[in-house]
């Protein structure tokens, strides 16, 4: 399966899921709209919608689509690089650790592409389009973390072994001189 994101093709891991074409596409999607959002979940659109404004100004949406041109749209997420989303305690320490790094947050799959490694071909095309970046993430159900590994994601921060809603910061060290303060 071929990946292409901004011009540039490249393999993706075909082992990750079955595939439902031969060609996906990774591309930037330019000043969506607050409607834009209106396929993630309620909770999402309530924590996201109020602070877009705000947000959008140094934030970057990156879209996964099915085939070749317009296509269909099948995960987004989005890179925050200096203004972030209202962030939890354990994120507001994170972020002064993890300086340099970049926040990914809001990444979702269409429900009927789910299961078919569209997340996973998500990060590949973010690795490619950001080679020499360093992104960080936070989840809060500690059994995403073997997701995000398959995806190069170290664990940060380690899961409690009580299930106290404590949330688990995962990171993508791509540049190994950027320091962790």
């Amino acid at each position: 399966m071929i990946l292409a994101t901004d011009g540039l093709k490249i393999q993706t891991n075909s082992f990750l899921g079955v595939y439902f074409n031969d060609f996906m596409s990774f591309q930037e999607i330019h000043n969506p709209a607050q409607e834009f959002f209106g396929f993630l979940p309620i909770d999402w659109q309530n924590e996201l919608l109020p602070q877009w404004s705000r947000l959008s100004k140094s934030s970057k949406v990156f879209g996964l689509y099915d085939g070749n041109g317009p296509g269909t749209l099948v995960t987004i997420g989005i890179v925050f690089h200096t203004q972030l989303p209202k962030l939890t305690p354990c994120e507001k320490t994170l972020k002064t650790q993890l300086k340099g790094y970049s926040y990914i947050g809001y990444v979702y799959t269409m429900p009927e592409f789910r299961g078919k490694g569209c997340a996973s071909n998500w990060f590949l095309g973010l690795q490619a389009h950001y080679p020499k970046h360093n992104f960080w993430l936070t989840i809060e159900e500690p059994a995403l973390a073997n997701f995000y590994k398959k995806n190069n994601f170290k664990l940060f921060t380690e899961p409690s072994s009580a299930d106290t809603g404590e949330e688990i910061c995962l990171i993508l060290r791509q540049n190994p001189l950027d320091p962790i303060h």
